[in-house]
């Protein structure tokens, strides 16, 4: 997934994995980890921009959606 990613969007994406279990994760993350759990979100959790999008399965093709919709609102944002 990451690759792909990076093949299709570049330097414009940053894909990083956290494990929520991980005190030190818990700790950098906490707003973050407090929103998914509020709101009873199952791991794992895909966020793109800081905001939870979908939780229990990774859907790659959904995520390279989110991703490219995100990429073409900041570029007609900053149009």
């Amino acid at each position: 997934m990451r690759e792909e990613l990076k093949r299709r969007f570049d330097d414009q994406v940053v894909v990083s994995y956290h494990n929520a279990e991980e005190p030190s994760v818990r700790a950098e993350h906490a707003t973050l980890l407090e929103e998914i759990e509020t709101r009873g979100l199952l791991y794992p959790v895909t966020v793109v921009d800081g905001v939870p999008l979908y939780d229990g399965a990774v859907s790659y093709p959904a995520i390279m959606r989110a991703v490219g919709n995100k990429i073409s609102e900041r570029e007609a944002a900053e149009a």
